[in-house]
């Protein structure tokens, strides 16, 4: 090029005009710093800032990499029904579930509680959107399950994405005429949003790239609790981290006999949702003696983590700091129940369903915080509740809900984004 030769056009340029282009790519990068009920108010502003905001999967993704984690949950709220559809599913901030407002028990012993309110919004009631379960949350996606019997007994099974934040539901998706298990996550080598159905023999898989469920491989061992009587429910569904799905296993075992299990029988069975095939992974070197109840495998600040109890004196949470790497097991905390303010259901005397279960549902090290649920009867009176530890100040609170009862064992992990039900 030689000097009298004008500079080239940028390729989305109209007329060569590099202020505006600069202009341009800074609101880009300001809009995808601001919370997404800002940007739903923002799309009135402009038609291209609402194309941006609404229709761009790459400002999408952009706004999701730089948008904070561990921020906030969905709740499950029973709105005092038996009918699984008139549950509300409420994305709820952490930082009001740890400055909710401290209320005592009224009779001795005075315990405090964190007294949270929740929105009783016909919004999040799963019955208006025609479903009944929460199955996951993935990128501020959330998958509700519903179901449906034809007068002939028939059993009808089906999926919608529901994103609450940019207040957009997905059709009924990827029909089914039996009963199986639903997870699902992420495939980040194809950008696509995948759905696992599962049983004991049995494994399908949905991409909503495709729109039809495929057949796989079934599972080389059977993940815990598919077939079981005595496990706990809703805890080993599958856990969505790094691209892939992940399951607790115990090999040739699918009841919790916990005199008659070997360390060695403890698996985590891995699929990988991009190439769909399967890996196992051990449970930390640390994990030397056999719980009275199953471990849980769960994640954490974007951690795999495994926690169980230990003998009959703590709770102990191991983090798998780098996905897939054996030696990368680091055990995070390891709480006595002398802490955790504990004196019931801890016997290894005692049978199964008497025996205390802590699932974790949230760690931070900014606050030092560990919130867990229970299964045991909490100060409030309902059958499970959730526990609120610091473990630098070794406070205990329990959270409960004056209004609904919150079933803190359908909880998930939740962030807000722009991500797409289509």
């Amino acid at each position: 090029m030689t000097n009298s030769d004008p500079p080239p056009k940028h390729p989305h340029s109209s007329g060569g005009a590099p202020t505006s282009i600069l202009l341009d790519e800074l609101i880009t990068d300001i809009l995808s710093r601001l919370p997404v009920k800002t940007l739903m108010q923002f799309k009135c502003v402009c038609k291209s800032w609402k194309t941006l905001i609404s229709h761009d999967p790459s400002f999408a993704k952009l706004h999701l990499q730089r948008s904070q984690r561990n921020t906030h949950l969905a709740l499950v709220s029973d709105l005092s029904s038996e009918d699984q559809s008139n549950c509300s599913v409420v994305p709820f901030p952490v930082s009001h579930l740890l400055e909710a407002p401290l209320i005592v028990t009224p009779f001795e012993p005075y315990y405090p509680l964190r007294n949270v309110a929740i929105p009783n919004d016909p919004y999040y009631v799963l019955g208006n959107m025609d479903c009944s379960l929460i199955i996951g949350s993935c990128n501020g996606l959330l998958c509700l399950d519903s179901y449906s019997y034809t007068y002939e007994d028939q059993e009808h099974h089906w999926f919608r994405f529901w994103n609450p934040a940019t207040n957009t539901l997905s059709e009924d998706l990827g029909c089914l005429n039996k009963f199986l298990r639903l997870t699902f996550g992420y495939d980040i080598s194809n950008d696509t949003y995948k759905v696992v159905a599962f049983s004991a023999d049995e494994v399908k898989i949905f991409s909503l790239s495709d729109n039809i469920w495929r057949d796989i491989p079934s599972f080389p061992i059977v993940p815990f609790d598919i077939d079981a009587s005595r496990c706990h429910p809703y805890v080993n569904n599958g856990v969505y981290v790094s691209g892939t799905i992940n399951w607790l296993t115990i090999q040739n075992k699918t009841e919790y006999e916990w005199n008659d299990i070997s360390i060695d029988q403890f698996l985590i069975l891995s699929l990988d949702l991009t190439t769909e095939t399967y890996q196992h992974l051990r449970p930390p070197q640390g994990f030397v003696d056999v719980p009275p109840v199953d471990p849980a495998v769960t994640v954490l600040m974007d951690c795999l983590c495994f926690s169980h109890r230990s003998k009959e004196t703590h709770f102990v949470l191991w983090l798998m700091m780098e996905y897939g790497v054996q030696d990368s097991w680091t055990q995070f905390l390891k709480i006595s129940f002398q802490d955790l303010q504990i004196d019931y259901g801890i016997s290894d005397s005692l049978d199964y369903g008497s025996q205390l279960y802590l699932y974790p549902l949230y760690l931070s090290e900014s606050d030092n915080t560990l919130i867990m649920a229970s299964n045991q009867e909490g100060h409030d009176g309902y059958d499970n509740h959730a526990i609120l530890y610091n473990w630098r100040d070794k406070t205990v609170e329990q959270i409960t809900s004056v209004d609904n009862e919150i079933l803190w064992f359908h909880t998930k992990d939740y962030v807000e984004s722009l991500v797409s039900t289509f």
